[in-house]
């Protein structure tokens, strides 16, 4: 005879998996959220890329998956007449002399970021928000099934 706890969780799998991923889906999209709201006042200037420079070497995995070279980007571009160069990110594609909208701080034109827009945060949080209803929902069904098995143990017993 099982134990109680295995009772209760049998068919319960996917609730123990979909729920902890859709609170954990829920809290990186509030993080993303925030990313995306810190940016969203900062003024737009033009960026060139000034420079690039070798990040990690074009390769193929032991199972023939193709990765593309990705090289460190610098931009340069000008706030209120001054020039500034800083480190734009890890990218593959771009090369020198490519324009480019950036975002920065206007309190530190040093601060800068790619102009992002609300959909990913939103796809994620959606997703957090399936994973934790699907979860509840298997949840649901297992506390369901393992009712009726109950019933179906006690007939058993009971000789029927």
């Amino acid at each position: 005879m099982l134990n109680k706890a295995a009772k209760f969780f049998r068919g319960a799998y996917w609730a123990m998996a979909l729920i902890p991923i859709g609170i954990i889906l829920v809290i990186v999209s509030i993080f993303v959220f925030g990313a995306v709201n810190r940016i969203k006042d900062f003024p737009e200037t033009e960026a060139v890329v000034s420079n690039v420079e070798l990040y990690e070497e074009e390769s193929v995995d032991d199972e023939g998956n193709h990765y593309d070279a990705t090289f460190t980007v610098y931009v340069k571009y000008t706030v209120d007449g001054v020039e500034y160069e800083n480190e734009y990110g890890v990218f593959t594609g771009y090369k020198i002399g490519d324009k480019f909208n950036i975002r920065y701080n206007p309190d530190d034109p040093n601060d800068i970021a790619q102009p992002n827009g609300i959909v990913l945060p939103i796809v994620i949080l959606a997703l957090g928000i399936a994973a934790i209803a699907g979860g509840v929902a298997t949840s649901v069904v297992a506390i369901k099934k393992n009712k009726k098995l109950k019933e179906q143990e006690k007939e058993w017993a009971n000789g029927n």
